[in-house]
């Protein structure tokens, strides 16, 4: 009668060393993981924040009470025109009034850049360029169709044609932004009525809290479930 060699010292010796290295691979596939978590958390944490619109400024692009995440801006660091940016007015006394301190617009303009609106379309001279040029927003402006202005012969006018304002130059350091909802905005133009909370000077790039990413937008909804 054959030996069954699974009761054989070998055997045993061999399923033994096979189930430790089994056991062994799944802990240190465990501990990979949990250390690959607490590594993004800790980068997500430091590079990623969320914040909640308030108010219509920036209408259709976002809506009051949106959850939205950002990502924190160092110093003025990495903007780029036409982003969503949160702005920290908190040190302003002139925005003593704003709801949490902050703003959330559209960057238009930086440093060394030239903005001026002539009936809805903005013109931008960008540092180290020759001239004004019309720029193309590929983001959902909104204009008041009721909003009614007059241009320069008298004849009454709305929408987009009712939104203008004159040049600002944007000093060192500087910023210019606007909210998307043109017509309802308090943002960079303190030359014009309620324009801004600040008269005679732009905001600068260090007031600018985060920036919110286009991907963070696109995919708000879902977002939010996530992580609010």
């Amino acid at each position: 009668m054959d030996k069954d060699l699974r009761h054989s010292e070998l055997y045993e010796r061999r399923f033994e060393d096979g189930e430790s290295k089994s056991s062994f691979l799944f802990y240190v596939v465990f501990l990979v993981l949990i250390f690959a978590v607490l590594l993004f958390r800790a980068y997500w944490t430091e590079n990623f924040g969320g914040v909640i619109v308030d108010g219509s400024s920036m209408r259709n692009t976002l809506y009051d009470g949106d959850k939205l995440l950002i990502r924190y801006v160092e110093d003025g660091k990495g903007l780029e025109r036409g982003d969503v940016i949160v702005v920290n007015v908190g040190g302003y006394e002139e925005c003593s009034g704003v709801n949490g301190g902050f703003l959330i617009k559209r960057l238009i303009a930086t440093e060394g850049d030239k903005v001026k609106c002539i009936d809805g379309q903005i013109y931008l001279w960008k540092a180290g360029s020759d001239g004004y040029e019309a720029i193309e927003e590929d983001y959902d402006v909104w204009y008041d169709n009721k909003m009614i202005g007059k241009d320069e012969n008298g004849k009454i006018v709305t929408g987009a044609a009712a939104y203008d304002f004159g040049e600002y130059v944007v000093g060192e350091g500087e910023i210019f932004f606007l909210g998307d909802n043109r017509h309802h905005s308090c943002d960079s133009r303190y030359n014009q009525p309620a324009g801004s909370h600040l008269k005679g000077k732009l905001y600068k790039a260090t007031d600018v809290f985060g920036v919110v990413p286009e991907w963070a937008i696109k995919h708000s909804e879902t977002l939010e479930k996530i992580f609010f």
